[in-house]
This record gives structure tokens, sequence and C-alpha cells, in this order.
């Protein structure tokens, strides 16, 4: 790998989009020498990096706060990497804006500095995952959820594009589809020795029960028709609970939950009449 470019600290907080609640705090990570544990999870991302890496970094007894100072500081070693790898630094600056914003809905969740989903940015910082315009595309091995079932057509040594779709936007059929244009060439240009042709998804909004309860011209039920449904719903009673209204403790506080909008009810309205929401699985041929 090239040296890694020298970043200030601005600059860094700049490519991880961290926004301003949380910039005093990660800037306080940056200062002096690392931490002992925070050493041994960037040991663990170099000895990582890879696209075609199935591995995940050791997690040993790093906390949260020790996952996202590595973070930022493995940030300058990651953007040589990326330009390595030819890819353009507006992928590179969409694809670590995760960083800021699941600080920001941690912040949001728990009201503190942290990041309790700190370790799905592992992905992003091993290579694994890019943001190309509205979703993320994770490159894997085989289903991403076992317990789905597998994918007609494709095994467990196939490369796959698991589809995720982050907090930023609506999921407008025209933005969907001109992200998923994106995906195939860019892998193919980037990581041609892992060649992708289907992506997978697994998500509460893929759960069967959704269409019929939202308009058919939902965006919602329009992106979850594009995929051809695998293997088998998997309960899962939080998560359609914790996406919609970004809180762990609403299972027991529902009734003070907002039903303001029809996603809001149709999440509630299921609950109360003793349902339980899943997580459904579907996959789709990329253009």
């Amino acid at each position: 790998m090239m040296d890694a470019p020298l970043l200030t600290t601005e600059q860094i907080l700049t490519y991880l989009a961290v926004g301003a609640a949380d910039r005093g705090a990660c800037t306080q990570l940056l200062e002096g020498p690392p931490s002992s544990a925070a050493v041994e999870v960037l040991a663990a991302l170099r000895g990582n990096l890879s696209a075609g890496s199935a591995e995940t970094p050791v997690r040993a007894q790093a906390g949260e706060t020790a996952w996202i100072e590595a973070y930022l500081r493995f940030t300058p070693e990651l953007v040589s990497w990326h330009n390595e790898c030819g890819i353009a630094d507006e992928i590179t600056r969409a694809t670590l804006a995760d960083v800021g914003r699941n600080l920001e809905i941690n912040r949001r969740v728990h009201g503190r500095f942290g990041m309790d989903t700190h370790t799905w940015l592992i992905h992003h910082f091993t290579g694994r995952l890019y943001q190309l315009g509205r979703l993320q595309y994770l490159l894997h091995r085989g289903p991403e959820a076992a317990a789905g079932g597998g994918i007609p057509g494709t095994g467990p040594c196939d490369w796959l594009l698991g589809i995720h779709i982050p907090e930023s936007g609506g999921l407008g059929p025209e933005t969907v589809q001109a992200s998923l244009e994106l995906a195939r060439p860019f892998f193919s240009r980037h990581f041609p020795d892992h060649p992708v042709r289907i992506a997978d998804c697994a998500s509460w909004l893929l759960d069967p029960y959704i269409p019929g309860r939202l308009p058919p011209d939902s965006n919602i039920v329009r992106f979850a028709s594009r995929f051809t449904p695998y293997g088998h719903p998997l309960d899962t009673p939080t998560d359609a609970v914790y996406f919609t209204f970004r809180t762990r403790s609403s299972m027991t506080k529902l009734a003070s939950l907002p039903r303001r909008t029809s996603l809001q009810r149709m999440v509630l309205e299921r609950i109360d009449d003793g349902g339980c929401w899943q997580l459904g699985f579907g996959y789709l041929t990329l253009p």
C-alpha cells in the first residue's frame, strides 16, 4: 500500500461526515498516541483490508469508544487504499459518511456520544462495502443470512452484493434504479476478481406482510417488489420498531410512540394485533 496521506483532524472528520455534536469527542480521541485497545483494533483492520476478505476483524476486548478511535485513526490508510483501487473520492466520502451518520443515530437513540452499531462499520473499513448513490453494497459470498435459505442458481462460493439502505433519504424508484445501475460496473472495474451479477437483501422492508398494508405505489412496496423472495422469513420483533422510530427501549413503551405516518401506524398496529415483524429475504439480477 502507498503511504497514507497526511490528513488533518479536520479532514478526517470531514471524510467521516462527523456532525457538530460529536466533533469535540472525536477530536479528543485523536489527541496523543492511540490507546492500547485501539492499537489492537487497528491491527485487525489492517490485516483484513481486502475487498475479498470473508473474515471479521478480531473484536478482542475493545469497547465502542476504542472502535471509534480506530476508525478515526485508520481513515488516512483507508483513503489511500481506495486511491490505489482507483475509487473516486466522492464514493469514498459517501461510504465513510456512515460513521457520522451512526454517531448521530447513537446520540438520538441513547442521548450520548458513542456508537452501539460499531461492528457494522467493520465492512466499510475492511474494503467490503461501498455506497453507490442511494444504496450501500456489501461484497460477500453466499447468502448473507444463511437462515434465509439459498438463492436459486448460486452457491456458497459465488460473490454477491448485499444491498443495505442507509438512513439518508427516500426510496424513490428513479433513485433506487440509478443506484442499482452503478453497482455492477463499479465492482467489475475495481474488483474484477470478484464478479457479481446477483444482489440480495435481508430486511424488514421485505416482510411479506407489507404489500397490501401500504399503497401499491408507495416507495417501500415498489422497492420490495424488485426482489424475488427466497428462503423463509425470520421473526425479528424489534427491527421494524428500531428502524422506524430509532429507539432501543420502545418495545416496552409502544403507547408513547408517534402514529403520524402510515408507516408508523402500520408498524405499531401489527404489534397491537399480536403480530410479529419479520426479516424477509430477496434477490435480484443486477442491471
